[in-house]
């Protein structure tokens, strides 16, 4: 057992120990801490000139670089315009060449519809196109017919349809083949085909209209029997050889001018053979004067239930004879036309003979 002594003694040490151990703690000196230069006014303008020098080379070379850049998209767009340009003159031209086209289509067309040989032309159409492997359905209207046989097999049905369209419309409208090109130019193609479209979704068929003039024009022919333009009377057996069982017939005959001393003319009409008139021709010329009359159809029947007979029946009368005079005289045109063309063809082929003689006798 340690004595009583050592003990105190421990605790004098321990003591001393800890004390010395806190004054050695507190004799270090704190560290000491670098102090932060102080920048001058020259230091910092030396600095800011320096940063602005570096943004000013930072933006010209941005600047070249975007120089570059719109230089590169300029030339492309440039590229692009000018094949805009040029499609831009392609379109024009394609369209000027398709007008062209359908208008020879749609003298054809609008010939042959008013002919009693629609049926039979069409028909041989037909016929050639699925010989050639060209696949038509049998209810295929006849401007399709015409499309498909002048385009061929290369384009849609649709594009079919929409040209068809174009001619249906111009006939549907009375329009002239020399008139066709600037109409379909002033409505544009798009509202013609609009419109036939929903002329044939809208309202009754051409057909069914074209029965409605008939009828109209055969009403006319018994209006006017009480105001006729030539009256005689003749035996029964004469006249049975001369009209057919429905009391119609058609007169032949000429006219010439007397000159009466004057100024003024007289003209000496002469009937010199009436025909009886079968059903065929009896259809042909009520289809003459109904296509004149279909697209004003209901105009000229109310006029028909609202005037007196004798009112409406002198008017239509008379829009019938200016209609078949501007006819006629458009006929005439037509084969003075073709007989001056062929004339010219003629003297073309005689004088290319006479020239292939010349070099033949030179050789």
């Amino acid at each position: 057992m340690p004595t009583a002594k050592k003990q105190v003694t421990r605790k004098v040490v321990a003591k001393k120990k800890t004390t010395a151990t806190k004054v050695v703690t507190k004799s270090n000196p704190p560290k000491a801490t670098k102090p932060k230069p102080i920048k001058t006014k020259k230091q910092i303008t030396a600095l800011v000139s320096t940063s602005e020098d570096v943004r000013q080379q930072k933006l010209a070379v941005w600047k070249k670089t975007e120089t570059a850049n719109e230089l590169v998209m300029t030339g492309w767009a440039s590229r692009l315009k000018t094949t805009q340009v040029r499609m831009e003159k392609l379109n024009k031209r394609y369209e000027e060449i398709l007008l062209t086209l359908l208008n020879e289509a749609y003298g054809v067309y609008s010939e042959v519809v008013k002919s009693d040989l629609a049926d039979e032309f069409f028909g041989a159409v037909w016929n050639e196109l699925y010989t050639n492997g060209i696949k038509v359905q049998r209810n295929t209207p006849n401007a399709s017919l015409v499309i498909r046989y002048v385009c061929g097999a290369g384009i849609s049905t649709k594009t079919v349809s929409n040209y068809a369209k174009v001619l249906e419309g111009a006939d549907y409208n009375n329009i002239k083949q020399e008139q066709f090109i600037a109409w379909v130019q002033h409505k544009t193609m798009t509202r013609v085909i609009e419109d036939q479209r929903n002329i044939e979704n809208n309202v009754e068929t051409r057909a069914e209209k074209m029965s409605r003039a008939r009828m109209l024009i055969m009403r006319l022919i018994e209006a006017r029997e009480t105001k006729p333009e030539h009256s005689w009377k003749t035996t029964a057996w004469h006249a049975e050889k001369q009209i057919s069982k429905d009391g119609l017939w058609v007169g032949i005959g000429n006219a010439h001018r007397i000159l009466d001393g004057g100024s003024n003319f007289n003209a000496s009409m002469n009937l010199v053979m009436m025909l009886p008139l079968n059903a065929e021709m009896e259809k042909h010329i009520l289809n003459i004067y109904a296509r004149t009359i279909v697209d004003g159809v209901d105009y000229y029947e109310k006029q028909m239930n609202e005037m007196e007979e004798m009112l409406w029946a002198d008017k239509l009368w008379e829009k019938l004879v200016s209609a078949g005079y501007e006819e006629s005289t458009k006929q005439d045109e037509y084969w003075s036309n073709r007989q001056q063309a062929t004339m010219f063809e003629s003297q073309q082929e005689f004088a290319n003979f006479v020239k292939d003689k010349k070099k033949g006798k030179k050789k």
